[in-house]
């Protein structure tokens, strides 16, 4: 009985041990670890555009954001209307192509706000990552940053 609870006290604590062990997958924020984010397949929130920060309106139905996905297609929305196209990537340069958009008309700051975001767009040429945000530039300067949102 006694060699029984000797294996069993071990057999405890190796358990234990085990269970304290980190992996890539359990690993927080903060381990140095590639993070949970990538271009595609990430929901972008824009919150800075030309240098300045972008806030919702109170009359805006949404915030102003992009998807890029696997397949080589944008969508989003402008603060306005959705928008939808297509982009190019070759290594860190980045060109957003054919974009459309829904045709609903706004009050005049949030359609002042859509042409700001489709021209930012349409002027994009690379990007970059500085933490957890997206930094759209222009010939290597930042014309946009948008925030990964998780859902």
């Amino acid at each position: 009985m006694l060699h029984r609870l000797k294996y069993l006290s071990l057999a405890a604590a190796i358990a234990m041990a085990g269970g304290c062990a980190t992996t890539p997958d359990s690993a927080g924020p903060d381990t140095g670890l590639a993070p949970s984010y990538s271009l595609t397949n990430t929901y972008w929130k824009l919150t800075e555009l030309d240098g300045a920060p972008v806030v919702m309106a109170p009359e805006q139905e949404r915030e102003v954001r992009i998807t890029l996905t696997d397949d080589g297609k944008v969508h989003g929305f402008t603060g306005c209307n959705q928008v939808m196209g297509g982009y190019t990537l070759a290594g860190t340069a980045l060109r957003f192509t054919q974009l459309a958009g829904t045709r609903m008309a706004c009050p005049p700051p949030l359609m002042q706000l859509e042409s700001a975001v489709l021209a930012n767009l349409n002027s994009v040429t690379g990007y970059r990552f500085d933490g957890e945000y997206l930094i759209l530039l222009k010939d290597g300067a930042p014309v946009a940053k948008y925030e990964s949102v998780y859902l």
